[in-house]
């Protein structure tokens, strides 16, 4: 299907209201939007919390703002208004998808539980840090926490350090992708299934702990608890090189043989005896040190040109600069510019691509309230 512009948008003619208040359901209805749903933000007249994070531009805008309410309309209604709750109300009756990011007691207390519409074509997607059920359920969170109770900060970071969550805002980013797909997984369903609409349930600590699994099987299966790495392996993670830091995989004999004849170290890669993985790591205190002084002499982009070349998996640490000025980036088109404000900001690009509906982004993050006018006049009509 199409839009009124005629660009081909997978999600053409759905429409979502967007009543939550987190980056993580945020990102959830910006996918939606960016795959060609209507998507309308219900904001108070405070406006989203995510106006008021930063880090901030120089213009006093927030970024996260820019990031995650980007492709949406938005409508000020106060939900704790009886009149603004009526139209709140309407919106979602002819609306396909609502997302929330509310407890199950602060949607029973507005009166926005799926039961309440009475709509068994809805989808209503949750998306809180512990799900809609349980004895989590009303207790907030946020990524610090989600870090911390999902497992990941206990591997992230070194031994000799504190564990450390996943950067920034991963976990929220990770569950909007969740959603999203259990979302349009759901909207299938009904597409093949007229009238069965369903709640999707996301709880982003267990999203979190589903991409912790390896760990977590890994302690199952050896009854240890996984840890952090020792600070004393330098291939644990980066290592220092000439011009920066770079990351080098040596998980399999071929990787091990090549970088190692291409760092000089030819006597490392004849003893057949580093060919096995367990060896390789059982032994890696006396090769660890030679290994990271041959690539400080290295600058990390002909490290990454000449084991590419040997198809040894490698990857030289980039900072934001060199991330944009990245050619390949570039020949995909991944950076991009809302269509409504094409001198405006670039954006991130989309995490995929698809040939015949791709992803767009129309507009840039709405003012606070800046289609209410319009909104209710389509509620009126």
């Amino acid at each position: 299907m199409s839009d009124d512009s005629g660009q081909p948008r997978a999600l053409a003619g759905v429409r979502v209201i967007d009543i939550s208040t987190t980056p993580a359901a945020a990102w959830t209805s910006r996918l939606l939007a960016d795959a060609g749903a209507d998507v309308i933000l219900i904001e108070s007249p405070e406006g989203h919390p995510l106006r008021r994070t930063g880090p901030f531009a120089d213009s006093g805008a927030s970024i996260p703002e820019a990031q995650f309410l980007a492709n949406k309309r938005s409508i000020t209604l106060d939900l704790e208004d009886a009149t603004s709750l009526e139209v709140a109300r309407k919106l979602i009756a002819g609306a396909d998808i609502l997302v929330s990011s509310f407890t199950p007691s602060r949607l029973d207390a507005l009166g926005l539980t799926y039961a309440s519409f009475g709509r068994s074509d809805l989808l209503m997607t949750h998306v809180t840090p512990h799900g809609m059920t349980g004895e989590l359920a009303e207790v907030p969170g946020n990524d610090l926490t989600v870090g911390a109770r999902s497992g990941w900060a206990s591997i992230n970071g070194t031994a000799d350090r504190e564990p450390l969550k996943p950067a920034a805002w991963t976990s929220s980013y990770c569950a909007g992708i969740a959603a999203y797909g259990a979302t349009v997984a759901a909207l299938r369903w009904r597409d093949a299934h007229p009238g069965e609409g369903q709640e999707v349930d996301v709880a982003v600590t267990e999203v979190m702990a589903a991409t912790f699994a390896p760990g977590m099987l890994r302690s199952l299966y050896t009854g240890k608890a996984q840890t952090r790495q020792s600070a004393d392996d330098q291939l644990a993670g980066p290592v220092p090189v000439a011009d920066g830091h770079f990351a080098l995989t040596l998980s399999r004999a071929h990787f091990w043989r090549d970088a190692m004849n291409l760092l000089g170290l030819e006597d490392l890669a004849e003893d057949e005896r580093y060919g096995a993985s367990w060896f390789r790591q059982a032994h890696r205190e006396e090769y660890s040190g030679r290994v990271a002084e041959a690539m400080s002499h290295w600058n990390k982009m002909d490290l990454f040109e000449e084991l590419a070349i040997r198809r040894v998996v490698a990857g030289p640490v980039l900072y934001m600069p060199e991330l944009r000025a990245t050619d390949h980036l570039e020949a995909r088109g991944y950076w991009r510019r809302a269509a409504d404000d094409p001198e405006g900001p670039e954006y991130p690009g989309p995490a995929y691509q698809m040939t015949a509906t791709p992803q767009t982004l129309d507009r840039h993050a709405p003012r606070t309230g800046e289609h209410s006018d319009e909104v209710r006049q389509e509620v009126q009509s």
